[in-house]
């Protein structure tokens, strides 16, 4: 009896890291996950790059000059904001990104060079410096 004991929980070992090691292989990816929130509440998510995802209230492609846009990044589980000057926003962990989102698209019709001060106060929204985003979000060799 002992024996088929043994075997079972052997057996249901293998099956639960067989389980979590599909779970940590097949994780979803947050840009897929946000762009989908973001579409739900109205807004345009367009991935251009694999580490960036432009919001806009724009169908088709978006520029700058023509309606309220900025960009969303993440790295490292922290999300970014960054708009077209650029400035970057370091989004803090507890915060609602899709409602920061609509927050901004709220605040204007033309592109934003800076959130808005009342914006970024009430989503704790923390600016870096040159350095940090140089740091985050390297331009050196980039071709395109």
């Amino acid at each position: 009896m002992a024996r088929i004991s043994n075997l079972s929980r052997r057996r249901n070992s293998d099956n639960l890291a067989a389980r979590y090691s599909a779970q940590k292989f097949m994780q979803v990816d947050p840009y897929i996950t946000l762009a989908k929130a973001l579409e739900r509440a109205g807004l345009t998510a367009q991935r251009t790059r694999p580490d960036q995802l432009i919001v806009s209230a724009q169908e088709g492609p978006v520029w700058p000059n023509r309606v309220n846009s900025f960009w969303l990044s993440q790295i490292e589980g922290t999300w970014y904001l960054s708009t077209w000057l650029p400035v970057c926003y370091r989004v803090p962990q507890n915060q609602d990104i899709v409602g920061i989102c609509l927050a901004c698209m709220a605040a204007g019709t033309s592109a934003m060079y800076r959130v808005p001060a009342e914006i970024s106060a009430r989503f704790e929204l923390q600016e870096i410096d040159e350095r940090q985003y140089e740091r985050l979000f390297p331009t050196e060799g980039e071709t395109d």
